[in-house]
């Protein structure tokens, strides 16, 4: 019926706005998302080792910003991102970033949970975006810094799925250093009921 309504006029963009594009309905499924669970093995590329580091692990998300980073091997760690907090915990210890005094950090950060979090204004403030879309509900993103201190690290970040399946991400720095992750087992529409996201969303070691 949408489609009828639009043809004849009636939901036409107001004046001055653009019109909707595959960007936003993207954007838009990933909003919907009440949650997101996935696999991750991520193969860091650095132009003076011979070999790539490799980590495997689980990612968990749950809007509006919260992210944790689980590393199963080859040493246990995490990262949590609790909305401005920023923390890692391993087995030798806690440590918090001050994300202030860390802007790239932050914004590397930002740019991946408002992906999930479908905050096209936010993106926009700090990156262009170029989108593909595929036939067959495939879909390319790419991310490239507008300014510094962000541009004078980072590149671009590729991303890469089919429907709110993210499947591949790639970062590739400045310097020539690149990071690719592949998901498997994604779990696009996970709930975290209280006592879970308590277990998930917390940092191991004391009291953990």
């Amino acid at each position: 019926m949408w489609r009828w309504l639009l043809l004849l006029g009636l939901l036409a963009p107001a004046p001055g706005r653009a019109a909707p594009d595959g960007l936003d309905d993207l954007l838009g499924r990933f909003r919907a998302m009440p949650g997101l669970e996935a696999a991750f093995h991520e193969e860091k590329r650095f132009a003076l080792l011979d070999a790539p580091l490799v980590s495997e692990g689980t990612l968990h998300f749950q809007p509006p910003g919260r992210l944790a980073r689980h590393v199963t091997a080859p040493a246990r760690s995490t990262v949590l991102l609790d909305g401005d907090r920023l923390a890692f915990g391993d087995e030798h210890g806690r440590a918090e970033v001050d994300l202030a005094r860390r802007p790239v950090v932050r914004l590397f950060v930002d740019a991946f949970v408002k992906v999930l979090a479908g905050d096209r204004p936010a993106l926009e403030r700090i990156f262009e975006l170029e989108h593909a879309q595929g036939d067959d509900d495939t879909w390319g993103l790419v991310l490239r810094p507008r300014a510094s201190p962000l541009k004078d690290a980072i590149e671009r970040l590729e991303l890469r799925g089919r429907g709110v399946v993210l499947t591949r991400m790639r970062l590739v720095e400045v310097g020539g250093d690149e990071t690719l992750t592949t998901f498997s087992g994604v779990d696009a529409a996970r709930r975290y009921g209280p006592d879970e996201a308590a277990r998930v969303f917390r940092l191991p070691g004391r009291g953990g």
